[in-house]
Formats: C-alpha cells, sequence, structure tokens
C-alpha cells in the first residue's frame, strides 16, 4: 500500500504530450484546416496551426515516431516502464502510477496552450474549448487526486464569464488564469463577475509564470537570457499586490487565488512591504477602502508554489515573515527542475529546523484545503 507524504500543487502537460489528434478529432469542420495538428518540418515531428510551424521553445510533439526519444530524454532510468508511444503527464494511469511512486496523492496540472499564440480569435476560442473539454475528462477518472487546469480566455472578459460557467457544469473545481494574455489587468473592474462566479462556484483560480502567447525568448548576448531566468519568479509579486490594493480580496472573501511555480523566498518582503505602502502613505491608503493590511487578505487567500527554495524554508522558522500561511509545494513534475520522484531529499534541506506541523502544511494539507480535496485514506498517510 502506498504511503502518501505530499501534495503536488504545480505539474505540466507541455504541448510535446498533448495527442497529436487532439483538435483535428474535435474541433468544428471549419476549423480543421487550421486548427493545431502535427506534421514533421526538416525531420522533426512539431505542432502546426494557421499554416505556421512551432516547435522550439516549448518543443515539438511526442506523438510521434521519436517518441521514445523523448520518453528517454524526460525519464531517464524510468522511461523503460514506458511503453513507446506513451504521453505520460496526458495519460491518467501514468500519472497516478508516478505519483505513487514519489508518494503524491494530488496533481495539479498546468498546460503551455497558455503560450499558443493563435491569431484568429474564433479559432483561438475553440482550441480552448477543446483543451478544456480534455481537461474535464481527465479529471473524472480520479476526482480527489487530478486536478487539470482549464483555461480560461481572458483575451475576452466576456468570453471568460461564459466558459468559466461552462467548465463549471462539467464538474471543475479549479481554473487557470493566464496573467501575460489579460485583455485588461487583473486590478480592473471588468473582472469582478468573473471572481464573483469563482466565488460563487467554489472555484480557485490559478496562474502560473509564464510570459504572454508567442512571446520569445530574449536574446543569448551578454546573459540576458540567464537574467531574464533569474527574474521570471518575481512577476507574480504585481497581480498579488494588485488583487489585494484593488480590494479584489476584500470584496471577496471566499477566493482562494495560486500563483504557480513562483518559488517563495522573496514572500515575505512583498507582504511586509506592501503594510509599509499603508503607513507610508495614509492618504492613498485610506483611499484603497482597505478594511485591513493587504498582507492580512493575502495572507488568508492567496498561494504561492516553489519546487526547490531553501530561503523560502527558512523564512518557515520565522512566524512573522508570512510564509507558513502562504507557501505550497509543488514537484514540477516532469520538468528536469523538479523534484519528481525523489523528493525527500530536498524536503530534509528545505525543512531543517521547521516545525514538522508547519512541515506538513506546505507540503500535504495545504493543497487539500486549497482545491477542496479529500486526501487519501487516514491509514495511507504517511507518518
Amino acid at each position: 500500500m502506498t504511503h502518501y507524504k505530499y501534495n503536488s500543487a504545480d505539474n505540466h502537460i507541455d504541448q510535446r504530450w498533448i495527442p497529436a489528434n487532439l483538435w483535428q478529432d474535435r474541433v468544428a469542420e471549419k476549423f480543421k484546416n487550421d486548427a493545431p495538428k502535427v506534421t514533421e518540418s526538416e525531420g522533426s515531428w512539431v505542432w502546426e496551426w494557421e499554416g505556421r510551424i512551432f516547435g522550439g521553445r516549448d518543443g515539438g510533439a511526442a506523438d510521434s515516431p521519436d517518441n521514445r526519444q523523448t520518453l528517454n530524454q524526460y525519464y531517464g532510468k524510468y522511461a523503460d516502464d514506458l511503453p513507446d508511444g506513451a504521453l505520460p503527464p496526458a495519460d491518467p494511469e501514468i500519472i497516478l502510477k508516478h505519483m505513487d511512486m514519489a508518494g503524491i496523492w494530488a496533481y495539479v496540472g498546468y498546460a503551455s496552450v497558455r503560450k499558443w499564440e493563435i491569431k484568429d480569435l474564433a479559432l483561438r476560442h475553440e482550441v480552448h474549448r477543446v483543451y478544456n473539454d480534455w481537461m474535464t475528462e481527465l479529471n473524472t477518472v480520479h476526482p480527489d487526486r487530478l486536478l487539470m487546469l482549464p483555461i480560461m480566455p481572458v483575451f475576452d472578459p466576456e468570453a471568460t464569464l461564459v466558459e468559466l460557467e461552462r467548465v463549471k457544469k462539467l464538474g471543475c473545481k479549479a481554473v487557470e488564469l493566464p496573467i501575460a494574455d489579460m485583455a485588461k489587468e487583473i486590478w480592473e473592474e471588468c473582472w469582478d463577475p468573473f471572481w464573483s462566479a469563482c466565488e460563487d462556484g467554489d472555484i480557485t483560480v490559478c496562474s502560473h509564470i509564464g510570459d504572454s502567447a508567442g512571446a520569445p525568448y530574449p536574446a543569448l548576448e551578454r546573459g540576458v537570457r540567464m537574467a531574464y531566468f533569474s527574474c521570471v519568479p518575481f512577476s507574480a509579486a504585481k497581480p498579488i499586490s494588485q488583487l489585494a490594493y484593488s480590494g479584489t480580496l476584500m470584496r471577496h472573501p471566499k477566493l482562494r487565488y495560486n500563483y504557480g511555480e513562483c518559488r517563495a523566498g522573496w514572500g515575505p518582503m512583498l507582504l511586509q512591504w506592501m503594510d509599509r505602502q499603508a503607513v507610508e502613505r495614509p492618504g492613498l491608503f485610506a483611499d484603497t477602502g482597505l478594511k485591513e493590511m493587504p498582507s492580512e487578505y493575502v495572507k488568508r487567500q492567496v498561494t504561492i508554489t516553489y519546487e526547490e527554495d531553501y530561503v523560502a524554508g527558512m523564512m518557515l522558522q520565522h512566524p512573522e515573515s508570512g510564509m507558513a500561511d502562504i507557501l505550497m509545494w509543488g514537484a514540477d513534475y516532469p520538468h528536469g527542475q523538479g523534484v519528481w520522484p525523489n523528493a525527500d531529499e530536498v524536503m530534509e534541506k528545505t525543512f531543517a529546523g521547521v516545525d514538522p506541523e508547519i512541515k506538513r502544511r506546505v507540503v500535504f494539507d495545504r493543497c487539500l484545503e486549497m482545491f477542496h480535496l479529500q486526501g487519501p485514506d487516514a491509514s495511507q498517510i504517511a507518518a
């Protein structure tokens, strides 16, 4: 019997793991010519849509003749147990087997479709619809363990609310809100109906680090790209502080918001600095209408996830840092920088000197609470 030690609130279904025929089998006939498909280009299997080739940044397609090479690249010695043609992050049976290998019960999955540049608005909506249908189907396999996130079409605020209501009826518990592609900024009034609908439907809202659809990585020269990767986690600070200071969290006290893979060592500074602004600028703070310090709303309603962050672990030893209130772990499966399937060593270092009860909240309990999951039987939870 598997004994579970963790829940992973950040995992991925990159485009290389999506079935090649997903859209061609499901889109309306008028979209088939331009809809995503897998084709061969210069000896590689890539995705194509609207007559354009996409590979490179997020990889090509694993559902192709070179599938075994891709499996070996991503899964190393564990690839030997995978059949040819397998798409592990898109296969519920394999996902659950892999989570069991790591002592992980719950799995929250993000997709790279949010990064796809699709110029035709109607096609973009159709691509989202098909993908979201697929996500909700995967979630029915084991609803208390698999939580694949439908993607909200935030490039169209009114359509976002319509799509939310549609996937709610399909049983979803959480959705992804791609920050970089929002037609209006997260603090603006046009999103209030969406927040209300999420609150009323008990839907957790999740965002993830990443650029807008189609955005290229910075140049390779003079370390610019490395500087970019070094600063990516801090991009979460702006939307989180805007949710707090705009009064969104105050007006929607049951709203739950998670920002994925942004690490966390910077979190205490954000909480402290938001509150300091209230003290330094009392007139402006009064204009916000907030009844409490902004950090209090964040600590009650917001979480951030990390896979390996020893600074955050040190901060957990200081209650005043707020880390014990907002931190939630994710394995980042199956990415190379993640910590699957052997997280124990990372956990031992991260939580050295930390109260065991706080550790359990960060790596196990908080995910269940955030996504309203029951978790395994008590006899299956590791001591």
